[in-house]
């Protein structure tokens, strides 16, 4: 629950917001395969003849695109979203308008929004809800938002109450079927391979089953409030027990949607200012907090807000902000991680022939070509970037990391190289944080922030090693590593050095009796700097076996830090155990022992 000395003064008065406008009898809306196709030729016809007639306007192709997959609504909204990822192929134009796709969908009536509360809780209405608002909040695609007052425990509890629209599985099933339609008609065609369609498909299938089941969601808020909690950033609470297929039922939060500041600073500055100062708020501050928290999202967290809009997005008093609509989000394989921070980390630095490295083991299925140009190439555009970003007067948009993928874009499709959706998909991410990021931080810059991030990631690691459950995984880790040794790589290594056995067993012998001294005389070491330890740090430990004769000597030895300690009993530790593993694995049968 959010502490009431945290809720901000409106913005926007309710008076002056939009109404969701409501029908009462739904269209079954039924768009055939050939009235798409028609749709579709029309659009690109008159992107043509603006081509031919010298009037091309990219911005205008761009808006009729969205236009376009508005016009079809429904699951055509989550495919166009998809493509925006493809910021490699299309314009930025093109791609920052389908990141805009927002379906502005008719409300649905109480009647049905009753019913289905009631079908999927077995209660009436009345018996769950102190009062429930029966004009909705927001509507969209999927369905739509009410504000409700939740009995539970003898407590009333404010809640936002989100009910599926009706028929949307049939709806949403028959708009895959026609995209279905289209793309495996493009790859049959062999048109397109580059867009690697076939895995915008296996996208749109997940995307698919999650919209239609709001437990997917629930699940996901309850992941990413627990890992949100470490950056101090608050997000809703689902309440499980109300929480259905088509009903979700999540904590109110009283605050201010990012998307009202942001038309408030664009229409009336001066009142977006008297906000911030009202509350507390500095938005370079909260914009800076909203980056770094998503990279730590991404990059230690392995889960992150897939769609951070200003929409998703809830500002609260003293630069502190709420997300919601966690049922977007994403995560990545080990691999691709791996390679994705290598590649941050080398583009943060400024060793941009590096960062081209990871770029192109980031892509998939790399053509035949001149990969040693290629990566020239991309370090380059890569480099023009970094100088740009340096300078003064520029936009948000030339500044940002998504400036950077554009440069080396043009380098990937140039040369055939496609790129990852995956990787594709944490762009995405961040490139939709940019919609905030450009009224809150101005004036950003890349490198300052990526370096205070790697100086925070590197000390939360650094706690993180010293907590007694991560020393224990790292011996776990060795001792695997030692016995996957000793099963899988000894046995061939033994097959391939029969004709050297005696001369093996002889010197392994010997150096298991040199290495078991060692480790001998390290265990009686490790006493002795335990006791020093002890002494120094818990002196009323050891205080009953305290001689003077080693009082004196300890008391000559200089005095260490704690966390100095605690690493060189790790170290002694973990030197002693692979010193006895080494011991075991010469002392082997396989070598003749």
């Amino acid at each position: 629950m959010i502490k009431k000395k945290y809720i901000p003064t409106p913005i926007v008065e309710k008076k002056d917001r939009k109404k969701v406008k409501i029908v009462e009898n739904l269209d079954d809306r039924r768009l055939s395969t050939p009235y798409v196709i028609w749709r579709f030729i029309v659009y690109f016809l008159g992107v043509q003849y603006r081509k031919f007639t010298g009037k091309s306007d990219v911005q205008k192709t761009a808006t009729q695109l969205r236009e376009v997959f508005e016009e079809f609504g429904g699951f055509w909204v989550k495919a166009g979203q998809i493509l925006a990822l493809r910021s490699d192929l299309f314009p930025d134009e093109v791609c920052d308008e389908l990141l805009k796709l927002q379906y502005e969908a008719i409300g649905f009536p109480f009647n049905i929004v009753r019913s289905t509360i009631e079908s999927e809780l077995g209660k009436p209405i009345e018996k769950i809800f102190e009062s429930f608002d029966e004009e909705p909040l927001a509507a969209a695609s999927i369905g739509q938002v009410h504000k409700a007052i939740l009995r539970k425990r003898k407590k009333l509890i404010p809640v936002v109450v989100k009910i599926q629209r009706p028929g949307l599985e049939d709806t949403f099933k028959r708009d895959l079927d026609i995209i279905k339609v289209f793309i495996n008609l493009l790859i049959s065609l062999n048109v397109g391979s580059y867009l690697r369609l076939d895995e915008a498909v296996l996208e749109l299938e997940k995307t698919f089953r999650e919209e239609l089941d709001f437990r997917y969601e629930a699940s996901s808020i309850r992941q990413m409030k627990k890992t949100l909690k470490a950056h101090k950033i608050y997000a809703p609470k689902v309440y499980d027990k109300y929480s259905k297929r088509r009903v979700l039922v999540m904590e109110f939060i009283d605050g201010v949607l990012m998307s009202d500041y942001i038309r408030t600073y664009q229409r009336d500055r001066a009142k977006a200012r008297r906000w911030e100062d009202e509350n507390d708020v500095d938005p370079e501050k909260v914009g800076e907090r909203l980056y770094l928290s998503l990279l730590r999202q991404i990059y230690e967290d392995n889960l992150y807000h897939g769609d951070l809009h200003p929409g998703n997005i809830i500002l609260l008093r003293k630069n502190k902000f709420v997300l919601i609509d966690l049922g977007s989000t994403g995560s990545l394989d080990k691999e691709l991680r791996i390679t994705y921070v290598k590649y941050n980390n080398a583009l943060s630095e400024g060793d941009f022939t590096k960062a081209a490295d990871y770029i192109i083991r980031l892509a998939v299925d790399i053509p035949k070509v001149n990969i040693s140009k290629a990566r020239v190439e991309i370090a380059q555009a890569t480099q023009t970037w970094a100088a740009r970003s340096g300078l003064k007067g520029l936009s948000y948009k030339e500044k940002s990391l998504g400036g950077a993928t554009a440069e080396f874009s043009q380098v990937l499709i140039k040369y055939g190289i496609p790129s990852n959706w995956s990787f594709l998909k944490v762009s995405r991410s961040l490139l939709t944080l940019d919609g905030s990021l450009q009224y809150l931080l101005p004036d950003f810059d890349y490198f300052k922030v990526s370096k205070k991030y790697s100086k925070e990631s590197g000390r939360r690691a650094l706690i993180q090693s010293l907590r007694p459950e991560s020393m224990m995984a790292s011996m776990n880790i060795l001792s695997e590593t030692v016995a996957e040794y000793n099963d899988l790589i000894l046995p061939q290594v033994r097959q391939r050095t029969i004709p050297f056995e005696l001369t093996v067993n002889k010197f392994a012998l010997s150096l298991a009796v040199i290495l078991r001294t060692l480790s001998s005389v390290l265990l009686i070491g490790g006493f002795g700097t335990l006791y020093v330890f002890l002494y120094q740090q818990y002196f009323g430990v050891i205080q009953p076996i305290n001689v003077e004769v080693v009082d004196e000597v300890v008391r000559q030895l200089p005095r260490l830090p704690y966390l100095e300690w605690v690493g060189i009993l790790i170290g002694g530790g973990l030197t002693f155990r692979v010193l006895l593993a080494c011991v075991n694995i010469l002392e082997r049968k396989e070598f003749g022992n």
